[in-house]
């Protein structure tokens, strides 16, 4: 696990937001590509709360240094935050572990930063790690389904278990 003790609060909010852009990249690909069209749903959900972090984070950062621009880098260590990495080769299972490791980070992520942060702006970084968590196991009855029938992410579901 890589420590955030030494880095800003500044600096981290700025990887959080990097990581809750890329997330909901990754998850707007993947739902651009799921023909099960529950799936595809969930991505879209999962894509629409990523994009929404990054609001709040944003917000949160205003709110804690006002009139300071937030600095986005253009990656994010993965030990620190992995990214979900999609391969031609990836299969849908791999796909969605990666994406539950992910979350599992950032979850772990929001709950170490909000010991960083005065209440009561540490609620924000306390509810995001629940978020996160939710979606973790959201990711991981797909990756069960995924893992027991082969074409889950290519087929209604209908198709899927007839």
């Amino acid at each position: 696990m890589v420590s955030i003790a030494r880095k800003s609060v500044r600096r981290l909010l700025g990887y959080a937001v990097r990581a809750e852009i890329d997330s909901n990249r990754s998850y707007a690909r993947l739902a651009s590509r799921a023909k099960n069209p529950l799936l595809r749903e969930k991505f879209l959900v999962l894509a629409f709360e990523e994009k929404k972090h990054k609001e709040v984070l944003t917000k949160l950062f205003e709110s804690l240094y006002q009139g300071e621009k937030i600095e986005v880098p253009d990656a994010v260590d993965e030990k620190l935050l992995p990214v979900v990495h999609l391969r031609p080769s990836s299969s849908l299972a791999d796909i969605l572990y990666q994406a539950m490791e992910a979350e599992r980070s950032a979850q772990d992520f929001y709950l170490r930063l909000a010991k960083r942060v005065r209440p009561p702006k540490r609620k924000i970084l306390e509810y995001l790690s629940k978020v996160e968590k939710s979606h973790y196991f959201m990711l991981r009855s797909e990756y069960a389904m995924a893992q027991q029938f082969e074409d889950y992410g290519e087929r209604d579901i209908d198709k899927v278990v007839t």
